[in-house]
Order: structure tokens, then sequence, then C-alpha cells
């Protein structure tokens, strides 16, 4: 899932620095597809948690790093969801404020 977001965000970067943005894609798909990646990597971790303890040892999963990887994750969750706030909601709330003063 990290490669396939990766790829599509460095690539449509590529195309924005050649200038040839791509008229059929919206980059808010980029930041939905990394939100989407944050709460399956919380969601996994968190199941890291409850997994019988026989499964957890099979697995190598240490309490340890099982919360590093979930304040990691949780962390970048709450950082993509605010970048996405604040790029795509606050935005447009301030254009449709500015066509109403306008009108």
């Amino acid at each position: 899932m990290n490669y396939g977001v990766h790829a599509i965000m460095y690539f449509y970067y590529f195309l924005m620095a050649v200038k040839l943005k791509p008229k059929w894609f919206n980059s808010i798909w980029i930041t939905v597809s990394q939100i989407s990646q944050m709460v399956v990597g919380v969601t996994v971790t968190a199941l890291g948690f409850v997994l019988p303890p026989r499964y957890a040892s099979e697995c190598s999963i240490s309490p340890e790093n099982n919360m590093a990887a979930l304040i990691m994750y949780g962390s970048y969750l709450l950082l993509f969801v605010q970048f996405f706030i604040q790029r795509y909601q606050v935005k447009g709330r301030k254009s449709k404020g500015k066509t109403r003063k306008s009108d």
C-alpha cells in the first residue's frame, strides 16, 4: 500500500514539476489515499494488541515495537487529516466567503 501511494504521489509531483498537470486527476485523491494508508496502519497495529499471545509470538510482535508503530501511524494520521482540513475544507470555505462578499 505504501509503494502504491508513493508511486502515484511522486508521479503526480513529477508531472507538476515539468508543467504537465493532469487535468483528469485531482490532488485530493493523493491525500485521501495517504489517510487511508494510515487508517489501515493504525487498524493493523491495534489488532496486534488484541491478538492472542500465541499469534503475537509467531508474528514476532513485541509490545514496544507495536506501541511505536501505533504512535507513528497515529501521528501521521492526525497530520494528514489536519492537512486535508486545512487544504481542502478551509480553502473551500474561504472561497465561498469571498464569493458572498462580492455579491
